[in-house]
């Protein structure tokens, strides 16, 4: 596997990568115990059928083979795990990275609406002064005229007033 496809490889994907090399791992060292005990049976019957020379040298290119194939599968996996862990290290950065762009934009938009909040408030105050100033000029307004048309109606009726109050005497 290249370390192309291994950096496409999701987090599952790659724990579920080692679990199986872990895996493949322990059934190569539990091949080379069964070897292993080969080896001694073998021994036992080369050092019974003839020299003890000619079976140690048997053994040691099978002995050798073995622990050439278990250090290169150790070798790969400590590969693939060294492989995994920069990747993981990256995703890691890249979403520490994501999250700090974010908390920028909340308070960038905090920020934004709150002075928002406050240009409208200072507009909506302005407006209600306003009509709050309009309606005190249109009640003034008002009562003046009312005022004037009492002082008018007065005026022209005080005659009739006069009257009343003298008792219809003229």
């Amino acid at each position: 596997m290249t370390d192309r496809e291994l950096r496409r490889l999701s987090r599952k994907d790659l724990l579920e990568l080692l679990i199986s090399q872990g895996r493949e791992r322990d059934a190569l060292q539990a091949e080379l115990e069964r070897i292993k005990a080969e080896l001694e049976n073998r021994q036992l019957c080369m050092e019974q059928a003839g020299s003890i020379a000619e079976a140690a040298l048997r053994l040691n290119g099978v002995f050798e083979a073995a622990q050439a194939a278990a250090q290169q599968y150790l070798d790969s996996v400590r590969q693939r795990s060294e492989d995994i862990e920069e990747i993981c290290a990256k995703r890691e950065a890249d979403c520490v990275r994501r999250e700090a762009e974010c908390q920028e934009n909340i308070e960038k938009q905090q920020r934004e609406a709150a002075e928002t909040a406050r240009r409208l408030e200072e507009e909506t105050r302005a407006k209600c002064q306003k009509l709050e100033e309009d309606a005190k000029k249109k009640s003034e307004a008002y009562w003046a005229e009312v005022s004037a048309r009492l002082d008018s109606f007065c005026k022209e009726h005080e005659e009739l007033k006069q009257m009343l109050f003298s008792g219809g005497k003229t």
